[in-house]
Protein backbone atom coordinates (compact mmCIF):
# COMPACT_ATOMS: atom_id res chain seq x y z
CA UNK A 1 0.00 0.00 0.00
CA UNK A 2 1.31 3.37 -0.79
CA UNK A 3 2.12 6.38 2.19
CA UNK A 4 -0.95 8.08 0.53
CA UNK A 5 -3.31 6.27 1.36
CA UNK A 6 -6.61 7.24 -0.26
CA UNK A 7 -8.55 4.42 2.02
CA UNK A 8 -11.05 3.20 -1.04
CA UNK A 9 -12.71 0.22 -0.28
CA UNK A 10 -15.35 -1.74 -2.17
CA UNK A 11 -16.82 2.21 -3.49
CA UNK A 12 -16.29 3.62 0.25
CA UNK A 13 -13.80 4.99 2.64
CA UNK A 14 -11.52 2.48 4.38
CA UNK A 15 -9.82 3.75 7.68
CA UNK A 16 -5.99 1.48 7.30
CA UNK A 17 -4.11 1.20 10.57
CA UNK A 18 -0.40 0.28 11.30
CA UNK A 19 1.18 -0.06 14.17
CA UNK A 20 5.44 -0.54 14.11
CA UNK A 21 7.94 -1.73 15.61
CA UNK A 22 11.77 -1.44 14.64
CA UNK A 23 11.43 -5.34 14.37
CA UNK A 24 8.41 -5.63 12.37
CA UNK A 25 5.26 -4.49 11.60
CA UNK A 26 2.85 -5.99 13.96
CA UNK A 27 -0.42 -4.69 12.57
CA UNK A 28 -1.47 -4.01 9.09
CA UNK A 29 -5.25 -3.49 7.94
CA UNK A 30 -8.38 -2.03 8.00
CA UNK A 31 -9.85 -0.90 10.85
CA UNK A 32 -13.10 0.76 12.09
CA UNK A 33 -12.28 2.38 15.02
CA UNK A 34 -8.45 2.55 16.32
CA UNK A 35 -8.23 3.40 20.25
CA UNK A 36 -5.18 4.84 22.22
CA UNK A 37 -3.26 6.94 24.70
CA UNK A 38 -1.72 10.11 23.45
CA UNK A 39 -0.32 13.03 24.98
CA UNK A 40 -3.22 15.41 25.24
CA UNK A 41 -5.39 11.91 26.38
CA UNK A 42 -7.77 9.26 24.51
CA UNK A 43 -8.30 9.32 21.75
CA UNK A 44 -10.42 7.26 19.22
CA UNK A 45 -10.04 7.28 15.50
CA UNK A 46 -12.73 6.75 12.66
CA UNK A 47 -12.81 7.13 9.03
CA UNK A 48 -11.94 10.60 7.75
CA UNK A 49 -10.36 11.78 11.45
CA UNK A 50 -8.57 15.39 10.89
CA UNK A 51 -4.75 14.69 10.48
CA UNK A 52 -2.86 14.46 13.80
CA UNK A 53 0.53 14.27 14.83
CA UNK A 54 1.64 13.70 18.73
CA UNK A 55 3.10 11.15 20.72
CA UNK A 56 1.85 7.88 22.11
CA UNK A 57 1.98 6.71 25.74
CA UNK A 58 2.68 3.20 27.31
CA UNK A 59 -0.99 1.85 27.18
CA UNK A 60 -3.10 -0.27 25.30
CA UNK A 61 -3.81 0.27 21.25
CA UNK A 62 -7.20 -0.84 20.63
CA UNK A 63 -8.28 -1.99 16.99
CA UNK A 64 -11.82 -2.41 16.09
CA UNK A 65 -12.41 -4.25 12.20
CA UNK A 66 -15.29 -3.99 10.38
CA UNK A 67 -16.47 -7.16 11.94
CA UNK A 68 -16.10 -5.32 15.15
CA UNK A 69 -13.29 -8.00 16.36
CA UNK A 70 -10.66 -6.19 18.23
CA UNK A 71 -7.30 -6.43 18.39
CA UNK A 72 -5.49 -5.03 21.33
CA UNK A 73 -1.88 -4.69 21.53
CA UNK A 74 0.54 -3.52 24.86
CA UNK A 75 2.42 -0.42 23.48
CA UNK A 76 5.72 1.48 24.68
CA UNK A 77 5.42 5.26 24.01
CA UNK A 78 6.48 6.20 20.73
CA UNK A 79 4.97 8.10 17.96
CA UNK A 80 1.01 8.69 16.57
CA UNK A 81 0.16 10.01 12.77
CA UNK A 82 -3.23 10.12 11.64
CA UNK A 83 -2.96 11.28 7.61
CA UNK A 84 -5.52 10.46 4.78
CA UNK A 85 -7.80 7.84 6.31
CA UNK A 86 -4.15 6.01 7.39
CA UNK A 87 -3.33 5.72 11.55
CA UNK A 88 0.66 4.94 11.99
CA UNK A 89 1.82 4.10 15.36
CA UNK A 90 5.52 3.54 15.68
CA UNK A 91 6.95 2.15 19.12
CA UNK A 92 9.51 -0.03 20.42
CA UNK A 93 7.35 -2.31 22.18
CA UNK A 94 3.83 -3.86 21.19
CA UNK A 95 2.67 -7.37 21.96
CA UNK A 96 -1.02 -8.78 22.03
CA UNK A 97 -1.63 -9.70 25.69
CA UNK A 98 -1.07 -13.44 24.94
CA UNK A 99 2.50 -13.11 23.67
CA UNK A 100 3.00 -11.08 27.25
CA UNK A 101 5.31 -13.27 29.69
CA UNK A 102 3.97 -11.19 33.25
CA UNK A 103 6.95 -13.09 35.10
CA UNK A 104 9.61 -11.50 32.71
CA UNK A 105 7.42 -7.61 32.56
CA UNK A 106 7.04 -8.03 36.60
CA UNK A 107 11.07 -8.87 36.40
CA UNK A 108 11.68 -5.62 34.73
CA UNK A 109 9.30 -3.75 37.42
CA UNK A 110 11.53 -4.68 40.31
CA UNK A 111 14.75 -4.29 38.39
CA UNK A 112 13.57 -0.50 37.49
CA UNK A 113 12.58 -0.14 41.08
CA UNK A 114 15.96 -1.78 42.06
CA UNK A 115 17.83 0.76 39.94
CA UNK A 116 15.75 3.92 41.15
CA UNK A 117 16.60 3.14 45.01
CA UNK A 118 20.49 2.91 43.68
CA UNK A 119 20.32 6.50 42.19
CA UNK A 120 22.12 9.41 44.20
CA UNK A 121 19.53 11.72 46.15
CA UNK A 122 21.18 14.91 44.59
CA UNK A 123 20.24 15.21 40.98
CA UNK A 124 22.39 16.71 38.63
CA UNK A 125 21.24 16.71 35.27
CA UNK A 126 22.98 13.27 34.47
CA UNK A 127 20.98 12.11 37.21
CA UNK A 128 17.48 13.29 36.16
CA UNK A 129 18.21 11.62 32.53
CA UNK A 130 18.67 8.45 34.45
CA UNK A 131 15.87 8.52 36.19
CA UNK A 132 13.14 9.70 33.36
CA UNK A 133 14.44 6.45 31.55
CA UNK A 134 14.02 4.28 34.10
CA UNK A 135 10.66 5.52 35.52
CA UNK A 136 9.65 4.93 31.57
CA UNK A 137 10.95 1.43 31.39
CA UNK A 138 9.00 0.96 34.76
CA UNK A 139 6.02 2.35 32.96
CA UNK A 140 6.15 0.43 29.88
CA UNK A 141 6.77 -3.33 32.34
CA UNK A 142 3.94 -2.16 34.27
CA UNK A 143 1.55 -1.79 30.99
CA UNK A 144 2.67 -4.85 30.12
CA UNK A 145 1.40 -6.55 33.14
CA UNK A 146 -1.56 -4.46 33.25
CA UNK A 147 -2.58 -5.63 29.59
CA UNK A 148 -2.15 -9.03 30.09
CA UNK A 149 -4.22 -8.93 33.54
CA UNK A 150 -6.92 -7.13 31.88
CA UNK A 151 -7.42 -8.61 28.52
CA UNK A 152 -5.43 -11.90 28.42
CA UNK A 153 -7.23 -15.02 28.78
CA UNK A 154 -7.30 -16.92 31.82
Amino acid sequence: MSENQEGQQEGGRQLICRLITPEKIVYDGEAKLVVARIADGDIGVNVDHAPLVSTVEPREVRIYDEDDERYVFATSDGFFKITENLVQILVEEAQTPEEIDVNEAENRIEQAENELSELPEDEDEETESQRKDIERRRQVAENLVRVAREYGEG
